[in-house]
């Protein structure tokens, strides 16, 4: 039997899966439909990073050479990977996901957890809002799975398929659970299944039958981990969070003029371009702070016109305060630049919240 409180929240689970082939499919039509290995160069022994579900049919798998798995689908189109690009739409994601609940938290690129309605309706409205948002947002399939356990939230997104949603309510869980291969608990793989097959636990009823005690003789801590899934309670807390308020970078400098400090101030703009495309957000202020050589510190702030992204807006606000700044018998040893009053991007089309 299931051992958790009746005062269970359930999880929530969305993610894109396949997520670089997705990105590559949709900043080229012409893949879809298509067998992908998203990877390094085959001439350099580059390795696959993603590869199409109809290839890992195939036994293409992550980490496989791409001239391997090229050789062994001749049929595939290799796609370069593209990292810069890859976080470039994973922020456009994460800022679609939180238009909707910004309490998350990220799994890689492409995965969120959260607490979700216990409500079935409430339930399938919260997926059904989060699908439609990352299609307009991103142009990509989203997949959510919703469940008592955390494990389990994750299971049921991938039983969902390439997109739409999956419930498992408290009521069907523990025969859910019970119906699993024991290869699909997390923690379980090749050797700990065949360590398992060995003690007489083929599947997750035997395993329950193993007890907790035997189980932590004969695995330790791992065999206690396994006997909590196994009975439907996940010992990985949830650790959802909102997003950040304030982004910061800053820069040590040799000894420089208010006057030369420009490609500093761009260097350092353009990394919290990216920040908060990672994040999903825009800036509503922006401090400067210098420090110079003597050890004065001048900070000079202003509020932005409209919220901000694009380190261009960050650098003419910056260099805007810098022309407030006098100091000029000083040479500056410390650059900052803080970013204050991050919101959502795209906050004001966001639903009201559920909880």
């Amino acid at each position: 039997m299931i051992t958790r409180s009746a005062r269970f929240a359930p999880v929530g689970f969305a993610e894109v899966p396949d997520f670089h082939v997705e990105v590559a499919r949709r900043d080229a039509p012409g893949l879809r439909g298509r067998s992908v290995v998203v990877g390094g160069d085959p001439a350099k022994r580059g390795k696959v990073v993603a590869a199409s579900a109809d290839l890992r049919e195939r036994g293409i798998i992550e980490g496989m050479g791409v001239a391997e798995a090229l050789d062994r689908a001749r049929d595939a189109q290799w796609v370069k990977t593209d990292i810069h690009r890859a976080r470039e739409v994973s922020g456009s994601l994460r800022a679609a996901i939180r238009q909707e609940i910004d309490a998350i938290e990220i799994e890689g690129l492409a995965g969120f957890y959260m607490n979700a309605p216990r409500e079935h309706e409430a339930a399938i409205e919260l997926a059904e809002r989060l699908e439609a948002r990352v299609s307009e947002r991103s142009g990509l399939p989203l997949r959510v799975g919703i469940a008592p356990a955390r494990f389990a939230a994750r299971w049921a997104a991938e039983d969902a398929g390439a997109r739409g949603a999956r419930l498992i309510g408290m009521d069907e869980f523990d025969a859910y659970l019970l119906r699993q291969p024991i290869e699909r608990l997390p923690g379980v793989g090749p050797k700990t299944a065949a360590r398992l097959r060995e003690l007489g636990a083929v599947d997750i009823p035997r395993l329950r039958e193993l007890g907790l005690e035997r189980l932590e003789v004969l695995l330790g801590n791992h065999g206690r981990t396994l006997f909590l899934l196994a009975c439907g309670d996940d010992p990985k807390a949830l650790r959802v969070r909102r997003h950040p308020t304030t982004f910061s970078r800053e820069e040590t400098l040799a000894g420089a003029m208010p006057g030369e400090l420009r490609s500093s101030l761009a260097r350092l703009a353009e990394s919290l371009e990216r920040a908060l495309a990672r994040d999903g957000l825009c800036a509503r202020r922006l401090a400067l702070r210098l420090t110079s050589t003597e050890e004065r510190v001048v900070t000079r702030s202003c509020s932005l016109a409209t919220a901000a992204t694009r380190s261009t807006d960050l650098i003419a606000a910056a260099e805007s305060l810098l022309d407030r700044v006098d100091l000029e018998e000083d040479s500056i040893r410390r650059l900052g630049v803080v970013l204050k009053g991050l919101e959502v991007s795209g906050a004001k089309d966001r639903q009201l919240d559920l909880f």
